[in-house]
């Protein structure tokens, strides 16, 4: 049995079973280096070096894996370095991933030793965020400060002003 069959494809090229776009997972090894963009319904692996945009379901950064350019995914493992900008639901980094770029989630994992340098920022869509709550209300109004230059009097130990104003 050929190593491309684990993948879903026999030794003669041929599909070993029927899957859809979600189900296919695509490894792109330590001695591959993609310049351009990825895009994909299914599940990734990237073990060598993309220079581009990459928008897949699921992404896993391996430790030797790179990528400089934008993520988009529904999930993503980084343990490798990422340079750019990831739009993710769920996000884990690694002890040995290293982020340089904001990062966009629902959800976020941060193991101890992992680096980043850049923004998080939870994904405002999904999550309505709670009102604030209302402040007690007093039984009287509240009354108006006094105008500037009676403040200006009291500063200088002038009372009298300010108190008859109040």
């Amino acid at each position: 049995m050929t190593m491309l069959s684990r993948f879903g494809k026999g030794g003669n090229g041929s599909s070993a079973r029927k899957s859809s776009g979600k189900d296919t997972l695509s490894l792109i090894g330590t001695d591959v280096r993609i310049v351009g963009n990825i895009t994909t319904e299914g599940e990734i692996q990237i073990d060598g070096q993309l220079e581009g945009d990459i928008a897949c379901s699921r992404l896993l950064i391996g430790e030797s894996g790179r990528i400089t350019g934008e993520i988009t995914a529904e999930t993503t493992q980084v343990h490798g370095e990422v340079i750019g900008k990831i739009t993710a639901g769920a996000v884990v980094i690694a002890r040995a991933g290293r982020i340089t770029g904001d990062i966009i989630h629902d959800s976020i994992e941060i193991e101890a030793g992992a680096q980043l340098e850049g923004r998080l920022i939870r994904k405002s869509g999904h999550h309505q965020t709670q009102p604030a709550p209302a402040l007690a209300t007093a039984s009287e109004p509240a009354r108006l400060a006094p105008p500037r230059k009676e403040k200006d009097k009291a500063a200088n130990g002038d009372l009298s002003a300010a108190a008859s104003t109040a």
